[in-house]
């Protein structure tokens, strides 16, 4: 039998197995899905994926890691950029959204411009106006930061925006006006709008809990600096309410009772020093609690400190590197390089293992041959 009869036979099977009476209910309902999905649109699909994804997770219980709540972040962040970019550019050729986004913009380079200008005279102890490049080196090294708060920021604004427009939604829609900003063919409006919240919810965690892991969230700026200190706050606040509420021994009458007190309060304050509270997610199951998206404070701490002394560490070695001059009209100890600050004081750089960066820095006379000792 020839190859095209074959296959030919083998279709008129499969659509027979389909056609029969047992069947088409099970044909209808795939149809109905089918019609479904093509009536949705990119960004539809990419939130109907996503849950889809969290519920076969949430009802089969596994526990697939990381890396699927990742998949599931860039399958809703792929959606919402697809639906806001396109509204982006409208607000963005029209004049006065223009001027609303570049005014914001240069708020947040002002504020950018103060914190490397910090960050260079925490380095080397004078003003960022004497390094310029130094200074410029300092922006790139912010802009990770300043990425993460104007994130951060749009994430904020979007969660406080969206019960508005759902609760704006439900009043219109008796009205017949079932969509704001959307094309007539649109369908699910409210029912995709309360996805959307509840991703962009998610995606909020998500994005607080990159900040921690990185410990960029801590360093960029006085908002998310202060957001993270709470956090560290709330923690050393708690342990300290439990020493106070009675884990530390209490004055009692007779020694035994005192003796006794005295092995609790020591058994359980070891067990809260080896005990971190936690920031993040928790998703309790069967009285097993599980860490959706979680990091205890201590080590949120730790990784902020080691991104800012990264930081510090890049800069530093910048200034002695490509900022600094090995030599100059004015007298420096050998070994050391040069930063002129004006025509009478020079920035000395000198390599100092001793120290956490690495390098030493004191601001010196100028002593050059056209004004002597």
């Amino acid at each position: 039998m020839e190859l095209p009869a074959l296959t030919s036979q083998i279709k008129m099977k499969i659509s027979g197995l389909f056609n029969r009476p047992f069947a088409q209910p099970f044909t209808r309902i795939l149809s109905g899905l089918k019609q479904f999905w093509h009536s949705l649109n990119f960004a539809q699909r990419c939130y109907v994926t996503a849950t889809l994804l969290l519920l076969i997770e949430t009802v089969l219980m596994l526990d697939l890691g990381p890396w699927f709540l990742g998949l599931m972040s860039v399958l809703v962040l792929t959606g919402l950029v697809s639906e806001f970019w396109p509204r982006f550019l409208h607000v963005w050729h029209s004049l006065p959204g223009k001027a609303l986004i570049l005014l914001f913009y240069a708020v947040v380079a002002n504020f950018a411009l103060g914190n490397a200008a910090g960050m260079v005279n925490e380095v080397t102890g004078v003003a960022a106006s004497s390094l310029p490049y130094s200074h410029n080196f300092a922006i790139l090294l912010s802009l990770p930061g300043w990425f993460f708060i104007t994130s951060l920021l749009m994430l904020l604004l979007a969660q406080v925006a969206m019960p508005f427009y759902l609760l704006l939604l439900l009043l219109l829609k008796p009205f017949g006006i079932h969509a704001l900003w959307h094309p007539p063919h649109y369908r699910f409006v409210f029912t995709t709008a309360l996805v959307r919240w509840f991703w962009s919810i998610a995606l909020l965690i998500q994005l607080l809990m990159l900040g921690a892991f990185t410990g960029v969230g801590s360093d960029s700026s006085a908002f998310t600096s202060g957001l993270y200190e709470g956090f560290f706050a709330a923690d050393e606040k708690v342990q300290k309410k439990v020493i106070d509420t009675g884990i530390l021994p209490t004055p009692a009458e007779d020694s035994t009772a005192s003796t006794a007190s005295g092995a609790v309060s020591d058994a359980v304050t070891e067990e809260l020093d080896n005990s971190d509270g936690s920031f993040g997610v928790h998703i309790t199951r069967d009285g097993e609690t599980s860490n959706l998206a979680s990091m205890p404070v201590r080590e949120m701490k730790d990784r902020a400190e080691r991104y800012h002394s990264l930081q510090q560490s890049m800069l530093a070695y910048f200034i002695y590197v490509y900022e600094s001059d090995s030599r100059s009209r004015c007298q420096h100890t050998e070994g050391s390089k040069v930063v002129e600050l004006n025509d009478y004081e020079i920035l000395e750089v000198l390599k100092d293992d001793s120290i956490p960066l690495g390098y030493s820095y004191s601001v010196k006379r100028c002593i050059s041959p056209a004004f002597g000792q």
